[in-house]
């Protein structure tokens, strides 16, 4: 698993000077970093700043969230199979989203050999307090990375005086108040700041950013094929604050998976030619939290198997349905000795599923779950 972190900020901010620096102590506690840099312009003038040691890669003439998505992919895979590295560092342009540019980097082709450790927004002091002096669409965005970052770096303290930085810092937290503060000039932190949680086994590197990471990403493997009305439906039910998905679906009716996108309320299908895995990458703020495409499949049966049953309506996560499910198959609310009727049991919930107004997926797809609790329940019974 190599780990990614994303530096944004505007333009003149400081993060190339942030980005050298991270580096340097990247290589001192034994990790290699490599480089992807992002700029506007066809030469990569910073580029010139990343020591030749370091493996790099450029995406030039263009923003990483507007580029075609195949040159960005290629890019990236470039690095990920042709260098030898432990931490990822990508520098984007003054003018990049961050969900955009997570949309990008998380490709569902290479998404399961990423670990996103966080996003380091760079802050120049006086331009923010300036801020209002920006076009409206240029400020918007500036927001917006503020607003996205896990941990906010507030750059050139030393061009603003203590009762400006008082009061930058309210308006930050306002805006952002999951995020760590840290004052910097010219870019200098320190690093081991970054580390706010003891979860992470990785040596000397960098853990959580922030209290928690508010905008990230899930990467949902899919072992069954599911029809396209059910993936809209899922999608549908799902909160605002999802703001991406995008990866390979395989449909019934197809021999290779479909590409699926969505994005501000519009999904997209493209049929591929190719086998590629089967996986959705959701990018979003507390995406932990929301249902898998599984998860809202099965619970949709269950609320037909058990209507009006109030804790059916509450399952979110798929512990919870093996939980649910698994109390139902071992009949825990009458004798223990019921545990030893798992099969009698499993039939007793066929049945009823078959009884049910359901299409003829929604019934084999659940009737399959219930045989694997069965099984799972029977090797740990005896």
């Amino acid at each position: 698993m190599k780990y990614v972190y994303l530096l944004s900020g505007f333009l003149g901010s400081g993060k190339t000077t942030l980005l050298v620096k991270f580096i340097e102590h990247l290589k001192n506690k034994g990790l290699r970093p490599a480089v992807i840099m992002n700029e506007l312009g066809a030469l990569g003038f910073d580029s010139e700043a990343v020591e030749g040691d370091v493996p790099l890669r450029e995406l030039l003439d263009g923003c990483i969230c507007c580029s075609p998505a195949e040159k960005t992919e290629a890019q990236i895979q470039q690095i990920l199979y042709q260098e030898e590295f432990d931490v990822l560092l990508i520098e984007t342009t003054g003018a990049a989203h961050p969900v955009a540019s997570l949309d990008v980097i998380l490709s569902p082709l290479f998404a399961d050999q990423f670990d996103l450790k966080g996003i380091l927004t760079v802050i120049d002091a006086k331009r923010f307090l300036q801020r209002d002096t920006l076009p409206i669409q240029t400020k918007a965005l500036y927001l917006e990375q503020i607003r996205h970052a896990h941990t906010l770096i507030v750059n050139k303290t030393d061009l603003i005086n203590e009762e400006e930085l008082s009061e930058l810092q309210f308006t930050l937290k306002q805006l952002n108040n999951t995020a760590e503060i840290i004052e910097a000039q010219h870019a200098a932190i320190d690093f081991e700041q970054l580390t706010s949680s003891t979860k992470d086994t990785t040596p000397h590197l960098p853990s959580r950013i922030g209290k928690e990471l508010r905008l990230g990403s899930r990467l949902d493997s899919l072992e069954h094929p599911y029809p396209q009305y059910v993936v809209e439906e899922w999608v549908q039910s799902l909160p605002d604050s999802v703001y991406r998905i995008k990866g390979y679906v395989q449909l019934p009716s197809t021999t290779h998976p479909h590409l699926f996108q969505y994005s501000y309320g519009m999904t997209q299908w493209m049929a591929e030619d190719v086998k590629v895995k089967t996986q959705l990458v959701l990018i979003g703020e507390n995406i932990k939290t929301a249902p898998s495409l599984e998860a809202f499949s099965l619970k949709s049966l269950l609320e037909l198997l058990y209507p009006g049953r109030d804790r059916v309506s509450e399952l979110i996560t798929m512990t919870e349905i093996h939980q649910f499910l698994d109390e139902e198959l071992l009949d825990v609310r009458t004798h223990p000795r019921t545990r030893f009727n798992l099969e009698t049991k499993r039939n007793q919930i066929e049945e009823k599923v078959k009884k049910l107004d359901c299409s003829n997926w929604q019934e084999k797809h659940f009737l399959d779950f219930v045989t694997k609790r069965y099984e799972h329940l029977s090797t740990h019974s005896n």
